[in-house]
């Protein structure tokens, strides 16, 4: 009853301190709002930028260093106290907003992604000297790059503009930085890229860009220079989008760890299930509509929670199918999420995949 007591006491402590930025600024939109308000007043124009971009981070810094909410998170409320200040302030009084805006809002920036590619470094340091005490043999210890990144982005953002953040940073590692090839291994990793012909069909697409993107240029650039670097420069970044997704499949293997399946496709979608939680796996590739059609679903709702790992729909076969007792969510790239009760997926060793599952249920 007391670690009940407690429980309750921290996460309403965690909201409270949640609850104070947001009657801070809505004290402050409320007074911008209110006849009292004096746009030609310089002083008081400052003062509420101030408190806008400083004053209310701090107070929430101070709020949350002794709890669990990242203290970093206090950058994320200033650059949220810009915008609202932009949104909420009239034009005239915007100028020292604007000011930060220029100057400082690029250097926050800056700091974020230097914070969150520090953070990744000690976690691969950290990775390394674990590896070490198991005698430098990479069977023994698991890493994840994407998940490392992930997790590093959501201790400073809120969960979307983290997302958003390891998405593109993940594009650029994938796509120019890391060309090692990883070792998996056969007792717990599985690899679904080798006979799936979806790395051939992502090259073939950066191909096409390639091509493409060449003969649209020479067309624009007829009648505007400008529009055809544009559409230039949005052609090779999704080329290097899709290659990062075509390698990043070979650097994220299917994992059985810790009675946890982590069911993954490249940086493209990911999952994790207890192994507690699976009803059953089964090796088929009976389409989706299929499933459907046999189990008699015909409430769309129930028809959603049947979903393919892959993103790419039917342009990828499955030969595995796994059902849940209760709901998971698939995360999608750039924080787009579905809740599941059925799921599946293409898997090269799709026998051996099942047998392991299979010995871990029973377990």
């Amino acid at each position: 009853m007391n670690s009940t007591i407690l429980q309750n006491w921290k996460t309403n402590k965690q909201f409270l301190v949640l609850l104070i930025p947001v009657l801070l600024f809505g004290g402050l939109i409320f007074l911008i709002q209110s006849p009292y308000f004096l746009t030609k007043s310089d002083n008081l124009t400052l003062a509420i930028s101030i408190d806008f971009v400083i004053t209310i981070p701090i107070i929430y810094f101070f709020a949350v260093r002794k709890t669990k909410i990242p203290n970093l998170t206090a950058l994320t409320l200033m650059i949220a106290g810009l915008f609202i200040g932009l949104y909420f302030l009239p034009k005239e009084n915007q100028n020292y907003l604007q000011l930060f805006k220029t100057y400082f809002f690029p250097i926050i920036e800056l700091g974020i992604v230097s914070v969150v590619i520090w953070k990744v470094r000690m976690a691969i340091i950290k990775y390394k000297k674990i590896k070490l005490s198991y005698g430098g043999d990479i069977k023994e210890v698991s890493f994840d790059f994407f998940t490392v990144l992930k997790n590093s982005c959501e201790e400073i953002l809120p969960k979307l503009p983290a997302s958003l953040l390891a998405t593109e940073i993940a594009v650029i590692y994938y796509s120019i930085l890391n060309w090692k090839s990883r070792k998996i291994n056969p007792k717990k990793e599985f690899t679904y890229h080798k006979n799936s012909g979806t790395v051939g069909l992502l090259g073939a697409l950066v191909f096409i860009i390639a091509v493409e993107t060449i003969a649209i240029h020479l067309l624009l650039g007829m009648w505007s220079h400008i529009a055809a670097w544009v559409l230039t420069i949005l052609s090779i970044y999704t080329g290097f989008q899709i290659l990062a997704f075509a390698k990043s499949f070979s650097k994220r293997p299917i994992l059985i760890e810790n009675d946890i399946l982590y069911l993954r496709y490249g940086i493209m979608s990911e999952t994790e299930i207890e192994i507690k939680n699976i009803k059953s796996i089964e090796v088929s590739e009976k389409s989706l509509e299929e499933l459907l059609e046999l189990e008699e679903i015909k409430d769309k709702q129930k028809a959603k929670l049947y979903q393919k790992l892959s993103p790419l729909g039917n342009l990828e076969q499955h030969n595995v199918i796994i059902r849940l007792y209760k709901k998971a969510k698939l995360n999608g790239i750039y924080g787009i999420n579905k809740e599941f009760e059925v799921l599946t997926f293409h898997v090269d060793e799709k026998v051996d995949f099942k047998n392991k599952v299979q010995e871990k249920i029973e377990k």
